[in-house]
């Protein structure tokens, strides 16, 4: 009869928790579409956000590509012990809490979130922003 409890609480529960732990991250109220890491992302809307499940330790790897080259603010929201990468073809640019960046629309980006830490039920958000800056003047390009 214990055995039925605890796997009920294993494949049923714990996929509730994981989710409701969105609120935990201080992300209630925030209206920007939410994406999650385990589907690409093409073309996304000026400013959203994307979700990582990180209640397991290891790398997740979102893939996400842009419609235009444009100046990116890219946020890091969550738990300050997971670190957060965006790698292009040959280089992980590493993100401490918010970075400013030129993405082009024909290269594939990996946002790379590595938790090394924690096996807690958390989610890990990225938030993103197009800012009203000239591409072609703007530096660092990636």
């Amino acid at each position: 009869m214990k055995t039925t409890v605890y796997a009920f609480a294993l494949f049923f529960l714990l996929p509730i928790l994981a989710v409701t732990g969105c609120k935990k991250n201080g992300t209630s109220g925030d209206d920007r579409p939410v994406f999650s890491y385990t589907e690409p992302i093409t073309n996304p809307p000026d400013e959203f956000l994307v979700v990582f499940n990180t209640s397991i330790v290891g790398d997740r790897i979102a893939l996400i590509s842009f419609e235009n080259d444009n100046v990116w603010e890219i946020e890091k929201l969550g738990d300050g012990r997971i670190s957060f990468f965006i790698g292009n073809d040959s280089v992980n640019h590493p993100i401490t809490l918010i970075d400013t960046l030129g993405l082009k629309s024909d290269k594939t980006y990996e946002l790379i979130v590595s938790n090394i830490y924690t096996s807690e039920f958390n989610n890990f958000f990225v938030g993103f922003t197009k800012l009203d800056t000239t591409y072609a003047d703007f530096e660092p390009k990636f």
